[in-house]
């Protein structure tokens, strides 16, 4: 069930602009510890995922050392055919990280061992990923279209063997909500939450 806020809340880049909450977030429940999976093989970075040209210019500041550190050029990291013009990225442009057919997964994938090389290769510089790690990757198991914060498409088709086990999507995603969208937000959507797990124990 899809809910109107009783506010807006701009990213913390400007766009998105989040107004509206499906109440799936609250209901849906996922392993959340994707680091101490032994049993998903990376699946939510299976397809690649859309990515701001603002922020594609913020990871071309590390070119040299993103291609010593993950063993791969520049021109594969990027899908141009996949460019897009849309008014809830930053900037209203973007493209999409490439598929590696090979991996059979996002091109940033460390298939040697695990997770995201781009969050791997900031932790490794000390610096914050969400610079340079792409704003969808880091709000999984959550998303927006049209400014409602919602599953993705993944979640919904049930393409991710996580589904089921551990917290709700947005206990999960909620300290990503907060460094994107601010303490409004959460608070908002902590208040739904307590009133939908109120009507649960009364119902």
């Amino acid at each position: 069930m899809e809910i109107k806020l009783k506010n807006s809340y701009p990213s913390i880049q400007k766009l998105p602009v989040i107004h509206s909450v499906d109440t799936d977030i609250f209901e849906v429940t996922y392993f959340m510890k994707c680091m101490e999976c032994s049993f998903c093989k990376d699946q939510c970075c299976e397809w690649g995922a859309d990515i701001d040209m603002q922020n594609v210019a913020r990871l071309m500041k590390y070119k040299d050392e993103l291609e010593q550190f993950t063993g791969i050029k520049s021109e594969r990291w990027f899908d141009e055919s996949e460019k897009g013009t849309d008014y809830e990225y930053p900037g209203n442009d973007y493209m999409r990280t490439m598929f590696d057919e090979e991996k059979d997964a996002c091109i940033f994938l460390n298939t040697q061992s695990r997770g995201c090389m781009l969050h791997s290769f900031a932790l490794s510089k000390g610096m914050d990923y969400h610079e340079i790690k792409p704003t969808f990757c880091s709000l999984f198991p959550v998303t927006y279209m049209d400014g409602v914060l919602m599953t993705p498409e993944e979640i919904d088709e049930g393409l991710t063997a996580c589904l089921g086990d551990g917290p709700t999507l947005y206990q999960g995603s909620r300290d990503e909500l907060l460094y994107y969208f601010g303490e409004g937000l959460v608070a908002e959507l902590d208040e739904l939450q307590n009133e939908i797990l109120e009507k649960k124990k009364t119902a």
